[in-house]
């Protein structure tokens, strides 16, 4: 489950740097991280229903924090994606690739709503993300 989650979360991030099309053009965005998801769900040998499952584990989890109370800035967003991570379990390489994708992605949701606190009305970027991910994932059967 580890290492699914660090693929999923590097496929995450990785679809943030299409985050910064949204607002121009959306129906792309979301066409490259519904492609990303399914193609991670298709690229192993494991039950691609068993893997969707999973994803939608994961997603569920970092969407109920997103939306809950607590307010977060989006360092601490970030604290909670990579507590998930079992680094232990995955190779150097992976961890520096793993931390290049952290490092972008923060980069370019930061310059979409800022360092702050995220607020209830910013939230919506890193919602729309996630729920991108979890519709892909529930159309695999």
């Amino acid at each position: 489950m580890k290492t699914l989650t660090v693929i999923l979360l590097t496929m995450i991030l990785s679809a943030c740097a299409v985050m910064e099309q949204v607002e121009k053009n959306p129906l792309t965005s979301e066409l490259i991280t519904n492609q990303l998801t399914l193609r991670f769900i298709a690229a192993d040998d494991d039950d691609p229903v068993e893997r969707s499952l999973k994803i939608q584990q994961v997603v569920t989890k970092l969407q109920t924090r997103v939306d809950g109370e607590v307010e977060f800035t989006l360092v601490e967003f970030e604290q909670m994606v990579r507590q998930e991570i079992d680094w232990q379990s995955i190779s150097p390489a992976d961890q520096e690739l793993l931390n290049f994708a952290f490092t972008k992605a923060r980069q370019v949701i930061s310059d979409l709503i800022g360092e702050g606190v995220v607020e209830p009305d910013e939230r919506y970027t890193l919602v729309t993300l996630l729920t991108w991910v979890n519709n892909a994932a529930m159309r695999v059967r």
